[in-house]
């Protein structure tokens, strides 16, 4: 079972580099990219896609609101499946 992995700040600086790095030396293949900038998210995504990653969810979240961070998990889980999270 591939293993999924959650980058919040996904769209800018570290979050960006941990994204492209989970892809290319971690083997992760799917990953879910967590950031307000819908836009920015895409971006990222088509690299890490480019890199090696099959499935990537865009996530645009502002996660200093609470209502926002469960959302994020609920769509994560609903997306790759309870038993990947």
């Amino acid at each position: 079972m591939d293993k999924v992995c959650v980058i919040t700040g996904a769209s800018a600086g570290i979050g960006v580099g941990i994204a492209l790095s989970m892809v290319e030396k971690g083997g992760i293949r799917r990953l879910a990219l967590v950031a307000r900038r819908r836009e920015k998210l895409e971006e990222v995504a088509q690299q890490c896609k480019k890199a090696g990653a099959t499935d990537v969810l865009i996530l645009a979240k502002d996660l200093s609101d609470l209502r926002s961070c469960a959302e994020a998990v609920q769509e994560t889980v609903q997306h790759f499946g309870s038993k990947t999270v």
